[in-house]
């Protein structure tokens, strides 16, 4: 996710804490079509799966949802948007790119929390539309 650089310069210690993950982000990154592979499979043996429970398809429904709302931030940085050089534009830029990953971070703790503890994770953006997927008012029926 490219737009963690920002959050890791201000705040070392944040970088410090996710190095377990990078050699698992370099593998995501660095396979080409992974990051594809992965959301076509999750998507077909995960969430249309009906023999799992409807937690496990709904969290996985969550999360195809919310990789579906970081491809827009995606395709504006790659196309459309090029970083400022400086400037208030820079500080618009860096402080747009922490607000995505500061909502990323925020609901995959949240949501890791949540069924931790036995509850349903609720992210927010995505929570009403996976429920509409698989067909309820939510994973009722637990």
């Amino acid at each position: 996710m490219r737009t963690r650089r920002y959050v890791f310069l201000q705040f070392p210690f944040i970088a410090r804490a996710m190095a377990p993950l990078a050699p698992v982000a370099y593998l995501y990154n660095s396979v080409p079509f992974l990051p594809f592979i992965l959301f076509i499979g999750v998507y077909s043996f995960i969430v249309n799966n009906q023999s799992m429970g409807r937690f496990i398809r709904y969290n996985a429904m969550q999360a195809v949802l919310l990789d579906i709302l970081l491809i827009i931030p995606s395709v504006l940085m790659s196309s459309v948007l090029r970083p400022p050089e400086g400037g208030v534009a820079l500080q618009l830029y860096e402080q747009g790119l922490n607000t995505i990953f500061l909502f990323v971070a925020v609901s995959v703790a949240y949501g890791m929390g949540s069924c931790a503890v036995g509850q349903t994770p609720r992210l927010p953006l995505v929570a009403d539309a996976a429920s509409k997927q698989l067909g309820g008012d939510g994973p009722s029926g637990l």
